[in-house]
Formats: structure tokens, sequence, C-alpha cells
């Protein structure tokens, strides 16, 4: 209920949503199953597991008649949307090795209807895997690190059947996300373990992730990438010259530098609705750091999170598998009932909820007014009974307890998040120039023995282009746009930038080139913050 909705109805998200299911389609269009580049890109060690599924699905599609199966974006994240399902199960899993039931249900239902889970479900990205590898990691390993603190023994032990099939999750999950993620993920695990050797003085907890099934498996995927990165077939020519003529592909996300505590702020962004309960249950597990699962779980989120806020460079998702351990934190304290509300003060902090919830509401549609000058009459209602749920659970926790009014916060996320993601992101066509670029470019009339048209995009090189489009565009600046529409026949067109404008003038001018323009099709380039006005032209 949480990811469904937008998932089939959003256009392709540029940068990195766009790009992994570009590459994904080149891989299926290919067969070049090793090849993870864009364009002009040099070579790049990207993980290959879910650039795999994106392709498997997409020829699996296509062999049962879905039509254009290359080009339908919902294809490719339908792995991320298993990927979030996982992530969530996953959570519960490794939750019912700290508190009841309950408490892991709650903990499942926070990241569930987290933004940060909501985001990454939706696009084509493999940080929803990474997420789900972190949990099953630390799940099997918080099982072992506990059954230590209760047992264990300086003097012999013997493994257990239950603890060799625990052990047997730690390394399978820690294969699974090298083959999904690639080399951050031993990060998330080795943190937590320096940590708590560390402070417990002691590495006996260790001893029991011993499994040599589990050892094999990860010695296959390591070896397997390496031998398909070095002694993989090289690109036949057909392939070199599809992913050449791409030309410069927009570059991936690469965050922004921000001093640390930014991602303390971004917190309450990523964690929305469930973040308002960290500030509440953080005194008390800190005061509960030496017991055991409080331990375990500060060592899963403090040490990760400190790393990545003295780093420069911020990326929101580096820091969201921690996430599943603040949920279980906060489920803990639940349970524990140390969030038993007996200061009326605590509760001005539960505001945040309908205060962001209408943030987010009146952004949706202030920014569907701004740039389309428009609104989603649908979405009124079911921003409002959103904003009205969140209102009820700020103002009745006292009366209900956090974990119901928590749950009530979740279905107004629910219902609100249903008219963001169906009604109104999607129909804010400014955002999406790549679907318009495509309509314009089927409008454009060919002769019957013309071929399929040819299109290039001058000052605009986002990869949500290539992956829409029928056949893949040329990347080019203004003068080389000139040169395109001059070399072939009348069945080409060149969407050219506002910027690249004077260029294509000065050089269609030159070679003698005569040109007829459509019309403007104007845009926001969300990336850059800047208006964009794409002119279509065609040979005179």
């Amino acid at each position: 209920m949480a990811l469904l909705p937008g998932l089939f109805s959003i256009p392709p998200v540029d940068r990195d949503g766009a790009r992994y299911a570009l590459i994904s389609r080149h891989m299926a269009e290919t067969g070049a199953l090793t090849e993870t580049r864009l364009g002009w890109e040099p070579k790049r060690t990207q993980a290959l597991g879910l650039h795999w599924m994106q392709a498997g699905l997409v020829k699996a599609a296509a062999s049962i008649g879905v039509a254009e199966a290359p080009t339908r974006v919902w294809l490719y994240r339908l792995p991320s949307l298993a990927g979030g399902i996982a992530a969530v199960l996953l959570t519960f899993w490794a939750a019912l090795a700290f508190t009841h039931r309950r408490g892991a249900l709650l903990a499942g239902s926070l990241l569930a209807s987290s933004v940060a889970l909501g985001v990454a479900g939706r696009l084509a990205v493999p940080e929803v895997f990474l997420i789900a590898a972190v949990a099953a990691m630390l799940g099997a390993m918080g099982r072992l690190y506990l059954a230590e603190r209760q047992n264990g023994a300086a003097g012999a032990w013997h493994q257990s059947g239950h603890e060799a099939r625990i052990a047997l999750v730690f390394w399978a999950a820690l294969a699974f996300g090298l083959f999904t993620k690639g080399l951050m993920t031993p990060l998330y695990v080795l943190m937590p373990l320096v940590s708590l050797v560390a402070v417990d003085r002691s590495a006996l907890f260790l001893r029991r992730a011993r499994s040599y099934a589990g050892l094999a498996l990860l010695l296959l995927v390591i070896i397997g990438w390496v031998v398909l990165r070095r002694y993989g077939p090289a690109e036949t020519q057909p392939e070199l010259l599809a992913r050449t003529l791409l030309g410069p592909v927009a570059r991936e996300y690469q965050g922004f530098t921000g001093l640390p505590g930014v991602y303390l702020l971004l917190f309450f962004a990523l964690f929305w609705p469930a973040a308002p309960l960290a500030p509440l249950a953080a005194p008390i597990l800190w005061k509960a750091r030496r017991i055991g699962t409080v331990r375990f779980l500060l060592a899963w989120v403090v040490p990760v999170w400190v790393l990545f806020e003295i780093l420069p460079t911020k990326v929101p998702a580096y820091v969201a598998p921690t996430l599943p351990a603040i949920a279980i934190l906060i489920a803990l304290a639940v349970e524990r009932g140390a969030l038993a509300i007996g200061n009326t003060r605590l509760t001005r902090v539960l505001w945040l909820w309908p205060l962001i919830g209408a943030v987010i509401a009146v952004g949706a549609l202030l920014g569907m007014a701004v740039f389309d000058r428009t609104t989603s009459v649908l979405a009124w209602p079911l921003l409002l009974m959103g904003f009205f749920a969140l209102v009820i659970a700020a103002a009745s926790v006292r009366d209900y307890g956090v974990e119901k009014a928590a749950l009530v916060a979740i279905a107004g996320m629910l219902v609100s998040g249903l008219g963001v993601m169906q009604l109104v992101l999607p129909n804010i066509e400014s955002f999406w120039m790549a679907p318009r670029v495509v309509a314009a470019a089927a409008r454009e009339s060919c002769g019957a023995d013309a071929g399929p048209i040819e299109v290039a995009i001058a000052g605009y090189n986002e990869p949500s282009f290539a992956l829409l489009l029928p056949n893949a565009p040329r990347f080019l600046d203004g003068a080389a746009a000139a040169d395109f529409l001059k070399a072939g026949g009348t069945c080409r067109v060149a969407f050219v930038e506002k910027r690249q404008e004077p260029r294509f003038a000065r050089r269609a001018e030159a070679i003698g080139l005569r040109i007829q323009r459509g019309a403007d099709l104007r845009g926001f380039d969300y990336n850059g913050l800047r208006e964009v006005r794409l002119a279509p032209y065609r040979p005179g």
C-alpha cells in the first residue's frame, strides 16, 4: 500500500533511476551482461545484480507480448518493489531478535511507511536491496551476539544447528549485498562489529558466525565478479556503436557538500512519519545502552552515522541502512513503556506530524499550480483526509498512547501518499520532459519508406530520453545538432535547448542548412533547478 502509488504512473526520474534502467535496457537489447557504462563514460565496476534482474524482466515481458517492453519504466521498478517488501519483512525478522512480535510488527510498519523506503522502492536503484541485506546480516549477527552474551564462555563451545543456519543467513545476505550493491555493503557490517569488539573488549561472539557454506557462497560471488569484470567478453562493434552514439549522458548523482549535522536534519525527511518518535526514545535508550539488545542496535546506527556525518560529501541513501535499527529501537522503547507520555511537553514534538504533512501536501499542490497552472481535484480530499489523520494522531497521543498514535499517523501518510504520488506528482508535466519529447517525436511525419525517426537532443542530456525513445537519441551540442540534421534525410528531428540555440543557428547558417521550427517544449529541470526550453528543429 505504501509503495504502489506512483510506481506505474511516475515517469523515469533522472538521474540514477533512469541511468540504472538504461544500462539494463542496453543489456537486454545487446546481450552485453557485463557492460555498465553509458555513452562516453570510462570503465566502471558497478554491481551487476540489479541490472540482471531488470534485463531479465524486460526480456521476459517482451517474450510474452508486452508492447514496447524496453521503454516501460515500471518493469525496471519491479525488482525495487520486491526489494522494498523484502527490506520490511527482514526488518520484522531482525526485530524479533530484540523485541516481541508486536514490537517487531511496529518496527516493520515504521520502515514500510518511511519516505526513504518509499522513494527508493519507486526508483530502479539498488538501495532497497542494501537495506534488506543489512537488515538480514545484522539481524542474524544480533541473534549470535545476544546468544554469546547469555550463554558464552571462554572454554569449550560447539555451534548448534540453529546457530549454523543463522550464520548462513549472515553470509548469504553479505553475498547478496555485494551482488546487488557492491563494495559499500561490508562497511555497514564491519563498523558495528568493530565497535562492539572495542566496547566489549571481546570478539568471541564472532565465532558463532562460522559457516563454510556461507563463505563458499561469498567467495563464489567475489570470484564471479572478478572473472566477469576482467575476463568477460569484449564489446562487439555493434554494442560499442550503440553505446557510444549516445554521447555524453548526464553523470550519476554524486551527492552534495555539507557540514556535520546535515544527516540529522535530513533524518526528519527520510524517516517521516516515524522520525518525531526518535527524539522521545533517544534519552531512554542512551541510558539503557549497556543492555545487550540496545548496545547492539546502537552499534548498528551510531558508528556508520558518525562516519558519514564527518565525510564532506552527503548522499542521503548512505544512512538509509541504519533506519531498520532506528525503527527497532523505537519499537523496543514503546514495548518497554519508555515512551509512556507523562509530561505534556513531550507531546509537542509529535505535532511535527501534521506540520510536515501540511508542508508536503501544500508543496505538491503549489508545485502543480506554479509550474502547470492547474490542480488535481481528486487529490484534495485525500490530502485533507491525510492531514486530518495526522492532527488526530498528534492530539490523541496522551489518551491512546504512542503506539496507536503512530499507527494513525502511518494511516494518514498512506492516504496523503496516494494523493501526492498517484494524482499530483505524475501530472506535473513540467517536471517530465522526456515523455513530452517522445510524444513530439512520434508526431513527426515521415514517409512510408523513411524508416524510424532519428532524434538528437542538444544541451539536455538526461538518460530518461534514451530510456523512453524507441531508438536511442544522440546527445550533442548545438553545432553538432545542425550537422546531424544536415547529414540525414527528412526523418530526423533535433531538440535544442535554449542555451545551445546560438551555436545551432550559427552552424546551420555556415553549412547552408534550411530548417523548420516546431512549438517549444517548456519545463523545469529539477536536477539543475532551472527552467528548460526545448525547440524541435527538422530539415526544411
